[in-house]
């Protein structure tokens, strides 16, 4: 069966992907680096799904356990992406915020490398420190994103406040889910089956990946408010 959720994951991915493509021919004006983000995020997804179908991107573990490695490599390029997405909605001005996304995204590769180390690890405690470490970059990348940008969301218009909230929303009720199946799957206490593993993470990498996308992308007055540049001050004048 997990040959079958993968390959379903492959197609989700595609399709989305092509979506999401075609979308970038209409974009808004100055937002088309939100298109060309979001497709890659999904085209990743799918290189690594495609290679997981194919039975190239798992590894049996002394252990005995099937190990998907191909999916931290895919975890650990398009999270960050989709962090990127979220900073570039929240913030008027990236640039000013280098330092602030780069801290994030640190994070978020942390979390996602030890992650792997700990997926990989055959000691159960060297696994469960990892597990840890890995936890408590996650706890980071949330603080920061519950901290800083819900609140730099606030100054922009209202329907790019509105478009990000629930973004984050989505992809914060999401992640928190994966180190559950994470905890639950064969990694981890081994309570439900390999397949069943890969179901669950399937559908957790399709909403986080090609719904936060549909999401995004349709939603035009926001991409149109930061392609003209509109920031809260305006919409208060508007107003």
């Amino acid at each position: 069966m997990e040959a079958l959720w993968l390959w379903i994951g492959f197609v989700g991915m595609l399709l989305g992907t092509l979506y999401f493509a075609f979308l970038l021919t209409n974009a808004p004006e100055g937002t088309r680096y939100f298109f060309v983000i979001t497709a890659t995020i999904t085209g990743i997804a799918a290189i690594a799904y495609l290679v997981m179908a194919t039975g190239s991107g798992s590894t049996v573990l002394p252990d005995g356990r099937e190990f998907y490695w191909a999916r931290y490599i895919d975890w650990v390029i398009t999270t960050p992406l989709l962090l990127l997405d979220l900073c570039l909605l929240a913030l008027a001005d990236p640039r000013r915020n280098v330092t602030f996304i780069a801290s994030l995204i640190a994070l978020d590769v942390v979390m996602i490398l030890t992650g792997l180390w700990a997926g990989a690890t055959v000691n159960v405690a060297g696994r469960a420190i990892l597990f840890i470490i890995s936890t408590a970059a996650f706890i980071g990348v949330l603080y920061l994103l519950v901290s800083r940008l819900f609140a730099e969301a606030s100054r922009r218009t209202p329907a790019v406040a509105q478009i990000f909230r629930t973004l984050a929303v989505l992809t914060i009720v999401l992640w928190i889910c994966y180190p559950i199946v994470w905890l639950i799957g064969t990694e981890g206490f081994g309570a439900v089956s390999l397949s069943v593993e890969v179901f669950l993470f399937m559908v957790l990498d399709l909403l986080a990946k090609v719904g936060f996308g549909l999401l995004l992308l349709s939603s035009r007055q926001a991409l149109s408010d930061i392609g003209s540049g509109a920031v809260a001050g305006t919409a208060r004048r508007v107003a």
